[in-house]
């Protein structure tokens, strides 16, 4: 008994530092390689608890090599356009600008009540009061208000106002997001002409650009190494 107690306070102890290790997030944040490394990670570390003749090593060394092999992907996802793609997949747009994209639902396999079931979640009446519904990576849906539904809203004060829309991610760590311009319904052309203007000559000098529905632009530089 002695020893089963011990094993399962190792264990136990072994699986925190781990999972700190990686820099777990909530389980409703999970991508998908982070959910199927919690999942083998519960798997292996029952076995020892379960069966005390399979020695404490044939538990740790599989967690450890499965967690390095998260952390190293994770990593060059951060680093690879087609790593975070391969691994994480990209959002899809469900509502956009108002409109539903129903051949959209049908490839994501997303029922209407359930979108229905999230639009409600975050205060929202109806589907005609959305402007976008976005599908995340982990799963959860990101639901944007029309400009005039939202909360302290212009209408409210008899005022009208631009309509910016979403705020397209178009470089993101010195790397051009080719989907994310195409969405935002703009050309490497209008790109090049737009970091001229801003006196920018080097896309890697930029941490983040984004662009809105409405044409504003928003530019972060990459901080200096020091």
């Amino acid at each position: 008994m002695a020893v089963l107690l011990i094993r399962t306070i190792l264990i136990y102890v072994l699986l925190i530092l781990v999972m700190r290790l990686s820099g777990k997030r909530q389980i409703g944040e999970l991508q998908l390689s982070e959910l199927v490394t919690t999942f083998l990670l519960s798997e292996l570390a029952s076995y020892p608890l379960t069966d005390p003749a399979i020695p404490f090593l044939h538990a740790a060394v599989p967690i450890f090599t499965i967690v390095c092999l998260e952390i190293i992907l994770s990593f060059l996802a951060t680093k690879s356009a087609f790593m975070k793609k391969l691994l994480d997949g990209k959002p899809s747009i469900i509502i956009r600008r108002g409109a539903l994209d129903q051949k959209e639902m049908l490839k994501m396999r997303l029922s209407l009540e359930d979108l229905l079931c999230v639009i409600r979640l975050n205060g929202i009446a109806a589907i005609s009061d959305v402007d976008y519904a976005i599908l995340e990576q982990n799963g959860q849906i990101s639901v944007f208000p029309k400009e005039q539904k939202r909360e302290v809203t212009l209408s409210d004060l008899s005022l009208t106002g631009k309509n910016s829309g979403l705020a397209h991610a178009i470089i993101a760590d010195g790397k051009i997001i080719d989907e994310n311009l195409k969405n935002a319904k703009k050309t490497k052309t209008w790109l090049e002409q737009t970091l001229q203007k801003k006196k920018i000559t080097d896309v890697r000098d930029i941490f983040l650009m984004t662009v809105d529905d409405g044409g504003d632009i928003a530019i972060i530089r990459k901080e200096k190494k020091e």
